[in-house]
């Protein structure tokens, strides 16, 4: 998880311009709901850089709630998805 938790600190503070520094996003960080940059719009901004940067696809149906809930939820989402790839 490390290496994909590293590079999605990376892509959440380049793709929502977070003032952030990467050490302060931690796995149990709270996103959508806490960060407000991560409005509908921020959601749609980080999906895009994430399906970019590793190469996924993030199918319609696979957007809820638990998904942006926290960093770590975002990380295990990423991981599965590298790992059916």
């Amino acid at each position: 998880m490390s290496d994909t938790l590293d590079t999605l600190r990376a892509v959440l503070i380049a793709a929502l311009d977070l003032p952030q520094r990467p050490e302060d996003l931690q796995v149990e960080t709270a996103l959508f709901g806490s960060l407000p940059e991560l409005d509908s719009l921020g959601v749609l901004q980080l999906v895009s850089a994430i399906e970019e940067r590793f190469d996924i696809t993030i199918d319609d149906e696979e957007f809820d709630a638990d998904l942006f809930e926290t960093l770590g939820s975002l990380t295990a989402f990423v991981d599965s998805k590298l790992a059916a790839a």
